[in-house]
């Protein structure tokens, strides 16, 4: 169908009307096109969304396109590997079950034979061997009738006796297999089957781990009150699934333990559960808003996740670009200062003297971001200003630190256990994922062989119990 012809004017008053319709349209037409340059924007900006620009994972990076990490120290120019006058690390010589001496017969040099009484000096090498034996205990308890009073009596139960149809040590290898290693339970079964020939069914495997789950409910308890107890926590969370719900991961880490809370919701009820309304210690996270219940002085923000943002920014082109490069280059030299710092080159009050111009710097990066007309800039600058006093904690806080890795590192093992079974499917699910992630990661950081732990919890579970290191780690 042709267009309409344009409309011609008669009269002088006609063609300014006529120019008044089409300027109207001008404007109308310029910020259609300006909107929908800016949702160009966006989705390209999302496209181009990876692990260094946002908030996603690593492991969702293309293999084929993963974005160059320059650490904001820059290259040190040093050959990959170990460095000159680095520590080697061998294996460390263990107790030895069996000893065999092996004694040379005859001289290598002369031919003689060598007396078996000469003095020897040996060379010690230790072979290492696994013994993949299932050990199967048959209990008769004895019944019988009395000869005097002709009722029947029972043995009873002896101590040593587990209370189920397996030991403590089976559990806690199905326990381990099932959280710490993230198997299926139909993995497990063909585990226990192909290394140790022990035949169990879906059925026992679940049973054995929600009596774990039971078993290790004290520990995760005193855990959780050591947490709300401690002066710098690190706090971070991740979606999981239960079914078909959507819940949350929530997780609180100090040096000495990790406290993981399976929750319904993302908001402060669910943070209430991992962190009581009276806890006074400092809390590293990120922007989440319900972090926003501790005060800005008693909370660090992520620098880490910041440097992602800024990325995002220079990543988005267009006027972002020269504020996300300026922004980056502030947080280098917060870095550099933080790293000196951390070498022991400097102490913590020439940092402090030191980052002074940063923030200077920063503050005046965040005020022309604030006034910038893209989007994105504004509101990461509305936000840091608000929250500023929240960025500069590590600078005097004893043991805090200007990034939550922490957390994200601990939160990782998480992330790949809901990748790899897609969640739970029962609260008796979720409570064992939240419990056996608390007991691994505490064990971990107190240097506790978690086996033999999970071992001696199974024997002799005790309403008192702690994750203390056995006498046998």
């Amino acid at each position: 169908m042709p267009n309409p012809p344009p409309p011609l004017a008669g009269s002088l008053e006609q063609a300014r009307a006529i120019n008044v319709l089409l300027w109207a349209q001008v404007e109308e037409l310029t910020k259609a096109n300006q909107r929908l340059e800016a949702r160009v924007r966006d989705l390209e900006a999302r496209l181009k969304q990876n692990s260094s620009n946002s908030s996603r994972p690593p492991s969702t990076d293309a293999p084929w396109n993963k974005p160059k990490r320059k650490p904001p120290e820059g290259p040190s120019g040093r050959k990959a590997g170990g460095q000159p006058g680095h520590e080697g690390r061998t294996r460390e010589a263990v107790e030895a079950d069996e000893v065999k001496e092996v004694r040379p017969t005859r001289c290598e040099h002369c031919g003689e034979e060598i007396p078996a009484d000469t003095p020897m000096a040996f060379e010690v090498r230790q072979s290492v061997e696994i013994q993949m034996v299932c050990k199967v205990t048959e209990w008769k308890l004895g019944r019988c009738t009395c000869p005097n009073c002709r009722k029947v009596s029972r043995a009873e139960r002896p101590a040593e006796m587990p209370e189920t149809a397996f030991g403590p040590r089976l559990e806690a290898a199905v326990a381990l297999l099932s959280s710490r290693f993230r198997l299926s339970r139909r993995e497990v079964v063909a585990v226990m089957h192909d290394l140790f020939g022990a035949n169990l069914s879906l059925g026992s495997v679940q049973a054995i781990c929600e009596r774990v789950s039971t078993v290790v409910a004290p520990a995760v308890e005193a855990v959780a009150r050591d947490i709300a107890a401690a002066l710098v926590v690190h706090a971070d969370e991740t979606g999981w699934a239960q079914k078909a719900l959507r819940t949350w991961l929530w997780l609180a880490a100090t040096d000495t333990e990790a406290l993981f809370v399976l929750a319904g919701d993302r908001g402060r009820k669910a943070l209430a559960k991992l962190l009581a309304e009276e806890f006074h210690g400092i809390v590293h996270c990120d922007r989440w808003r319900p972090y926003e219940r501790f005060s800005a002085e008693w909370r660090q923000l992520c620098h880490a996740h910041l440097r992602r943002d800024f990325q995002a920014l220079i990543d988005r082109g267009g006027a972002a670009k020269p504020l996300g490069e300026r922004l980056l280059r502030v947080s280098d030299r917060l870095f550099h200062f933080w790293h000196a710092f951390q070498r022991g080159e400097i102490t913590r009050d020439e940092m402090a003297l030191a980052l002074v111009p940063v923030r200077m710097q920063l503050g005046a990066a965040l005020s022309d971001a604030f006034d910038s007309d893209d989007k994105k800039a504004h509101a990461l600058a509305k936000d840091l200003r608000r929250q500023w006093p929240a960025l500069w904690t590590f600078v005097h806080a004893a043991g805090v630190e200007p990034t939550n890795n922490t957390a994200e590192q601990t939160l990782r093992p998480a992330v790949l256990w809901r990748r790899g079974s897609h969640g739970t499917q029962s609260d008796a699910g979720s409570r064992f994922v939240e419990r056996m992630l608390t007991v691994i990661h505490t064990a971990k950081r107190r240097g506790i062989r978690l086996f033999d732990w999970l071992t001696a919890a199974c024997a002799a579970p005790t309403p008192d119990l702690v994750l203390r290191p056995c006498p046998t780690s």
